[in-house]
């Protein structure tokens, strides 16, 4: 305003100073030419005088400044805009407050700022805005620190209408039975009738009460839409439905489990739907009776997986999945099969039993095998199928792979989903066309854009569902005897002998090696441990402690290196000890990592447990892997790991 004022004044006197010597002219020469000229000039100037006066009038209305607009209504203003003030001194004392807080009946002029609202301390180290809560409202809080003021506005109602739209969000589930189609079958007329009965109305009765929108859109299968207000309730009581679920079921001598995949935060229905069953993919191969949630960029949350996974007495899908596999080789110029890192005899004898059906089609076929990364039996197995003629040009190392892969390459990997586990991981880069056959449980981690997938949890090992898929080729298959044995003793390895994660479908495969002349007095030797090494897997039983729960711990020297399969080992014969539900056996497998093998009956699930140290596995069999600790701290981990189990089971029940 005052750089206006003084244009105009500037402009008033030039046009003054020019009337006034015009007439000083006048008076000087008095004549009638300068009389005109000063008649003119005179009149010109109260022209340029009143257009100058109401000009800057227009000016300074447009540019008048809030106080002038509001001069002594400032208050109001704060008070309608929702806008406060608190006034601190150098010991940021309250020193006044705003008429706004003084309508709240704050009474705290005096006190000590942090005192009233230690959150605002973080106003002191930057220039962000901080939310506080003063007397149930929602004030955003701004610290101006040169004049010792804090401005607050009243943003409760955006906030509220911000939590009213979030909990509109929409949210979409799909919903599957667990063993629904085979309890179906196997039940006669009446109890399937109840079967239905109870399954239905227990979602039904479950999806009414809180809200939610629910049909049916398959046998044994429903999709639901809620909120987001509705998901939080679901959150807060960890899904009881699962639970509710199958205490149903059991009433009626049914076993049967819910699956749940939710898709939420986008609004685009599409990606909705992709999220959701995505997230059902996943329940189905970490074994069901669990709820998968994926939101977008979010880290996938689980909730349930108390219950390990039903074995399937259908072989229907087998029968697809073989067909599928048949179609991808016949397609291929060259195919590698690749198990995991450190590979033990499951992932050889089930990367054996894949390169004899690839042979059957007269496909070039390959194993690809790091020599320093095989377990120790693998490694003596290894030696002498390089020594034996049968496996002339069957197994291949890693760089040689890469060499020859091109665009109609067939990657098939077998036991194993993880990236970070593939024995090459340009092989897996390079090879377009991958197939994952697996039979652990999944986790967050996956190869990327696999043309086919087979994860089957409730398999007792990759040689049970490769054994399968060779009974569905429309091609002879010729497993000689020591590829049965090989595969033969990579079941016993991966069933502690038959004691652990065994099933009808599990004798089956083992009596088809038996007719492929399989010698289980071969397998068994395959298996037996040396003198010194029984004396280590003692050493490390030596160490369990009990911990809680019935879980026993073995901590192994910081100083002292052992094998995986050791440690594995350890775990499973720690596990046959009386009343033990749980064995962990934690040991340094490498200079900067340390191992943990996890071992249960079917009542904890260990796989869950792992997955919280960056582990994985299946329910009942699991390990993880941690870099840069020392066993002492990663025993450390373990039990909270364990605590933190336990403690959000006693919270769903």
């Amino acid at each position: 305003m005052q750089t206006i004022d003084k244009v105009r004044n500037g402009c008033i006197a030039f046009v003054l100073f020019m009337m006034g010597l015009m007439w000083m002219g006048e008076a000087v020469f008095n004549n009638r030419v300068a009389l005109a000229l000063a008649l003119y000039a005179t009149v010109v100037g109260v022209v340029a005088l009143v257009a100058i006066t109401f000009f800057s009038h227009l000016v300074r209305r447009r540019n008048m400044s809030v106080e002038e607009a509001v001069n002594r209504d400032v208050k109001n203003v704060l008070v309608f805009g929702g806008l406060a003030m608190v006034k601190y001194d150098d010991s940021r004392n309250i020193v006044w407050i705003s008429d706004m807080l003084e309508a709240m009946n704050l009474k705290i002029t005096g006190l000590k700022l942090l005192d009233w609202q230690p959150t605002l301390a973080s106003l002191f180290d930057s220039d962000d805005i901080q939310v506080i809560d003063i007397k149930g409202k929602r004030f955003e809080a701004y610290n101006a620190e040169e004049s010792k003021l804090i401005y607050l506005k009243d943003v409760t109602q955006y906030m509220s209408l911000q939590q009213d739209f979030e909990d509109q969000q929409i949210c979409m589930a799909y919903i599957s039975i667990d063993n629904y189609e085979e309890s179906i079958e196997n039940a006669d007329e009446a109890t399937a009738a109840q079967i239905q009965s109870v399954c239905r109305q227990v979602i039904v009765d479950w999806a009414y009460a809180d809200g939610m929108i629910l049909r049916s859109y398959r046998t044994g299968g429903y999709v639901a839409f809620f909120n987001e207000r509705i998901y939080r309730k679901q959150l807060e009581n960890k899904f009881a439905i699962l639970d509710t679920f199958k205490k149903k079921s059991a009433d009626i001598d049914a076993m049967m489990t819910l699956s749940i995949g939710i898709g939420r935060g986008t609004s685009v229905l599409k990606e909705l739907e992709e999220l959701a069953s995505s997230a059902l993919q996943l329940t189905y191969s970490r074994g069901g009776d669990q709820v998968a949630i994926k939101s977008g960029k979010d880290k996938v949350r689980y909730f349930g997986g108390k219950s390990d996974a039903y074995e399937k007495s259908s072989k229907v899908r087998t029968r697809v999945i073989a067909n599928s596999l048949a179609g991808l080789i016949k397609r291929s110029s060259n195919v590698y099969v690749m198990g995991h890192r450190m590979s033990d005899l499951d992932s050889l004898g089930s990367s054996i039993g894949i390169a004899r059906i690839v042979q059957a089609y007269d496909k070039r076929v390959a194993i690809v095998i790091d020599d320093n990364s095989l377990e120790e039996k693998t490694r003596a197995v290894v030696q002498t199928m390089k020594n034996d003629n049968r496996y002339d040009g069957m197994l291949t190392g890693p760089n040689e792979a890469v060499e020859r892969v091109n665009k109609d390459t067939l990657l098939i990997v077998v036991d194993n989903h993880k990236p970070s586990l593939a024995i090459s991981s340009v092989l897996l880069d390079m090879v377009k066309n991958k197939v994952i056959i697996d039979h652990h449980r999944r986790g967050e981690e996956f190869i990327s854009t696999p043309v086919l997938t087979y994860l089957e949890p409730s398999a007792s090992s990759a040689v049970e569902l490769i054994t399968e898929l060779i009974d569905y080729q429309n091609v002879d298959v010729r497993i000689n005897e020591r590829d049965a044995t090989i595969m033969y003793a990579g079941m016993l390895v991966d069933t502690h002998f038959f004691q652990q994660r065994v099933g009808v479908r599990t004798f089956q495969t083992a009596a088809k090696l038996k007719d492929f002349n399989a010698s289980v007095t071969d397998a068994y030797e395959l298996l037996q441990d040396s003198f010194e090494r029984t004396q280590e897997i003692g050493e490390l039983e030596r160490t369990a402690e009990l911990y809680t729960h019935h879980i026993v711990i073995a901590t192994g020297r910081d100083d002292e290196t052992h094998e995986q399969v050791v440690l594995a080992k350890t775990s499973n014969n720690l596990l046959e000890v009386s009343d033990v539900m749980a064995a962990f056996t934690i040991g340094r497998t490498a200079k900067n990592k340390v191992n943990i093998s996890a071992r249960s009956s079917h009542t904890i699930n260990v796989q869950m447990i792992m997955e919280s140290l960056g582990g994985g596995g299946h329910f009942s069999m699991a390990a993880c892997a941690l870099e840069g600790v020392t066993t002492e701290q990663a025993c450390q981990r373990l039990k909270e790991a364990i605590d933190r189990y336990f403690e959000e089971r006693s919270q769903e029940e």
